[in-house]
């Protein structure tokens, strides 16, 4: 009937034991790149979301919770991080967030898709936007090649991927990341690293946890809350290369973020108990 009501889902499963199924009203672009298929929807609950190779990567209503989460509880106690590098990223959310930093001189994103980029700056402009600011380099390429071949030291290295692993990307699955972003971040410098859902992906959070270790001396771990991912939770490993920086440099715009706020630094790292057992983290 004319009158009938659309009623389109989008199911996104993770680890085919959990998921979230999304009522959609349209779908406002699908196309396929050499590496994946990209599709926008425009959703009832969280407004426009993106999907790469059916998995939601980012929505409206919380790219800005997930982009404070991974940029602030690092860059915000770093006593000067002149230049990062963000692996993945084709969206520009993490990249916004780490250029409110004054001291930050340059940003390097590593995106494998031009499409992802492409389709970002139509659909998701408040975030894509910002790859066109003058401090920002943006590289097309294979983040496991590029580590591999730039001449340059970084003092923050994000890992802008729900996992380490990038599925775009096949020499992640063959060679150790860890041992690449080691050698590309400068003496006192910080990974930030998503590991994935806690309750249920325990061994691959276990299994990166254990391989980061092997190479950064100190590692803490915090969880971040996104509606919109499977899960709802996901724990993200911050790897320090040599001294441990706690105070909080405090900003005046944090007062404009929507998440992340400096009140909440220190209560971050403290895992729920049953979070820590999951990941074989031992604590007193």
């Amino acid at each position: 009937m004319a009158n009938e009501s659309l009623n389109l889902w989008l199911e996104d499963l993770y680890n085919d034991q959990v998921g979230v199924r999304l009522r959609l009203r349209e779908c406002l672009h699908s196309s396929t790149s050499p590496f994946q298929r990209i599709a926008v929807y425009d959703s009832h609950a969280y407004g426009k979301v993106l999907t790469l190779g059916g998995a939601i990567a980012l929505s409206d209503v919380d790219e800005s919770l997930y982009s404070e989460s991974l940029v602030h509880p690092t860059l915000s106690v770093m006593p000067k991080a002149e230049r990062v590098l963000i692996l993945g990223g084709g969206d520009g959310g993490v990249t916004r967030e780490v250029l409110r930093y004054s001291d930050v001189k340059q940003v390097t994103v590593v995106e494998i898709d031009r499409a992802v980029v492409d389709v970002c700056r139509t659909y998701f402009p408040t975030a894509a936007s910002c790859l066109q600011d003058k401090r920002v380099e943006l590289v097309i390429d294979d983040a496991h090649r590029y580590l591999r071949d730039c001449p340059h030291q970084f003092d923050v290295i994000i890992i802008d991927a729900c996992e380490l692993t990038n599925n775009a990307s096949d020499v992640f699955h063959v060679t150790s990341f860890a041992d690449t972003v080691f050698r590309r971040l400068k003496p006192n410098g910080m990974l930030v690293a998503p590991l994935g859902c806690p309750s249920f992906a325990t061994d691959d959070c276990r299994a990166t946890l254990r391989k980061l270790a092997e190479k950064f001396s100190h590692i803490d771990t915090y969880l971040m809350t996104i509606p919109s991912f499977p899960g709802g939770q996901w724990a993200v490993a911050r790897g320090v290369n040599g001294k441990v920086p706690s105070a909080v440099n405090a900003q005046p715009w944090h007062h404009n973020l929507r998440c992340w706020h400096p009140g909440l630094q220190q209560a971050l790292f403290a895992l729920p108990r049953h979070v820590e057992q999951s990941l074989g983290i031992s604590t007193i």
